[in-house]
């Protein structure tokens, strides 16, 4: 298998902590989108979005979309971050808000502090967010992982665009249990290297 990442993408990071987390030892090549790479015929016949990260398989398929991806990852091994029991469910149900609309919800902040995009209204942007983080900042009252008792890929999911969350200054601050479910995952020596302290462009 082959992953390939541009490693200052929050969806690659997905992948790439998950490769490292579980000692994979998947190889990843990077796609360089500032020369855009990945609009190569080359890439797009992997994926014909365009888009990172892409799981290359063995038998010569592709999988795209990252939450998929970090679920086949995890299936090479037995673990709990995608355990073999209904819970899955559960975590698809976090991924598919992530993507939906946690994601969406952080992306402006990332394109007026790292991109520079003065066009967007930071006010308009902050309303966005907020009631998606009161959903995870409330189920997260009382609970150190977002499905079960210990980290699955569910909380891999949703964490990942909040490794920006300081630099794209992420009007976050009312919320301690994102705080506290944060710090838990940002303490681990993987989070610390595929995560380093990112600089603005």
């Amino acid at each position: 298998m082959k992953l390939h990442v541009f490693s200052q993408s929050p969806n690659s990071r997905k992948a790439l902590f998950v490769n490292a987390c579980l000692d994979l030892g998947v190889e990843a090549e990077q796609v360089d989108l500032a020369s855009g790479d990945q609009k190569s015929a080359k890439f797009l016949a992997l994926n014909p979005n365009g888009r990172v990260p892409v799981l290359e398989l063995d038998d010569g398929s592709t999988l795209w979309e990252s939450n998929a991806i970090v679920n086949r990852l995890c299936a090479e091994v037995d673990t709990a971050l995608w355990p073999k029991s209904n819970q899955r469910y559960d975590i698809m149900r976090w991924q598919f808000w992530e993507s939906c609309h946690w994601t969406p919800a952080c992306s402006p902040f990332i394109a007026h502090h790292f991109f520079g995009n003065q066009d967007v209204d930071l006010g308009a942007a902050a309303s966005q967010i907020e009631p998606f983080a009161r959903v995870l900042d409330d189920h997260l009252s009382g609970r150190d992982w977002l499905s079960g008792s210990a980290m699955t890929t569910a909380d891999i999911s949703v964490a990942a665009i909040l490794c920006y969350r300081e630099a794209c200054q992420y009007p976050l601050q009312a919320y301690d249990n994102i705080d506290r479910w944060m710090d838990r995952i940002e303490t681990l020596d993987t989070w610390q290297r595929i995560n380093p302290v990112p600089e603005p462009a």
